[in-house]
């Protein structure tokens, strides 16, 4: 099951601002809460419109957000949620339509949210600042238009749902996927939110740079292990945490989970196999190894001599030599193509030509 959230660092900026709103402002969010065919956001997409019409997030690439804000003042105004809907699939919306082209049908969810009435920021909020995932219904037709239900991971309902719906924001959140569904008396969309991709790196030096850069900017949460109090500087990774740390407690120190995806860049062989060591059998999903494939083979080859009893299953998440095939030189290239590879690995795609895909760009919804 993917970890990563295609909407972590939209909905991080999202908050930020909502946190910021003083007493009496009003804002207004707009959410996808449905998607047919081809579009550019999936369900979960957010968008944030404040009380200045300065809007974060992005839910259309740019070609919703101009009709979304004249939606939005109306929407301040009433202080009435609206669900508005963007059909591209007639042949004429080049034409007539808003000019989208591609062919896909958006329901947009608008809602006014508050100090006082924060809406689903309130559950949103309190799951990724303390990286859980939980369910989030949202009712999309009246009299529970913009009503939301959640359930909480440690089980705790909200907003009071009935049987068949909390059955299905269990099973929801049982298998990590949203969908639709008629309940409450109407049509009820349930997403489910996730924290954002951690992502550990072991080594600190001038490598990890464009590599924290990078994740940091996608949302992830970086976390960097090295000995090395030269390299070891929160200063040098700002948005990160910096342990400065011997390579053989740096596991101990930061902790791995399933939820983890690990990158060892140490360029010292000996700290990369005790690293190994204590990954293969741990619980990440992700091992990313800089360096030549024969050298990782060594370096397995060296821990079966040892004794490590390494299963196929281990050695299918480690990486070695980590990265996407893109061709590029450089720490930045390099970055770029290790983030690429833990990026679709968390979603578990092979990171290929979008073109060759069989099929939508997206997964299909289920409903």
């Amino acid at each position: 099951m993917a970890l990563s959230s295609h909407v972590v660092r939209e909905l991080r900026d999202i908050l930020d601002a909502f946190g910021a709103l003083r007493g009496g402002q009003t804002a207004v969010l707009a959410s996808v809460v449905h998607t047919q065919g081809s579009t550019y956001r999936r369900p979960g997409a957010r968008l944030l419109v404040l009380p200045d019409d300065e809007m974060i997030g992005l839910i259309g690439g740019g070609c919703l957000e101009g009709d979304l804000l004249e939606h939005a003042v109306r929407i301040r105004a009433s202080g009435a949620p609206t669900l508005v809907h963007y059909d591209a699939t007639a042949e004429d919306d080049v034409i007539w339509g808003l000019g989208l082209g591609c062919a896909g049908v958006v329901d947009v969810l608008l809602e006014p949210v508050s100090q006082a009435q924060p809406g689903p920021l309130s559950a949103l909020g309190a799951w990724r600042d303390n990286r859980e995932t939980g369910a989030l219904a949202t009712g999309l037709v009246e009299p529970l238009l913009g009503h939301h239900w959640a359930l909480h991971p440690d089980g705790r309902l909200d907003g009071a749902p009935d049987d068949e719906l909390r059955v299905a924001l269990a099973e929801c959140l049982e298998s990590g996927r949203g969908r639709q569904i008629q309940a409450a008396g109407g049509r009820v969309s349930i997403e489910i939110a996730r924290p954002p991709l951690r992502l550990v790196i072991f080594g600190a030096g001038p490598d990890a740079l464009p590599v924290a850069r990078l994740a940091l900017g996608l949302g992830w949460e970086v976390e960097l292990c090295d000995p090395r109090p030269a390299y070891a500087q929160p200063e040098r990774y700002p948005g990160a945490r910096v342990h400065c740390v011997p390579a053989d407690e740096a596991i101990a120190r930061v902790g791995i989970r399933r939820d983890t995806y690990t990158l060892v860049m140490t360029h010292h062989y000996l700290h990369d196999r005790a690293l190994l060591a204590d990954l293969l059998p741990s619980a990440t999903p992700y091992i990313g190894l800089l360096g030549p494939r024969q050298r990782a083979d060594d370096l397995v080859a060296e821990l079966r001599e040892d004794g490590a009893t390494l299963t196929e299953e281990q050695l299918e998440r480690l990486h070695g030599p980590a990265g996407i095939d893109l061709g590029g030189e450089g720490p930045d290239a390099i970055a770029l193509s290790l983030v690429a590879e833990i990026q679709a690995v968390a979603e578990g795609r092979p990171g290929g030509w979008l073109r060759a895909r069989k099929g939508p760009i997206h997964d299909p919804l289920l409903s």
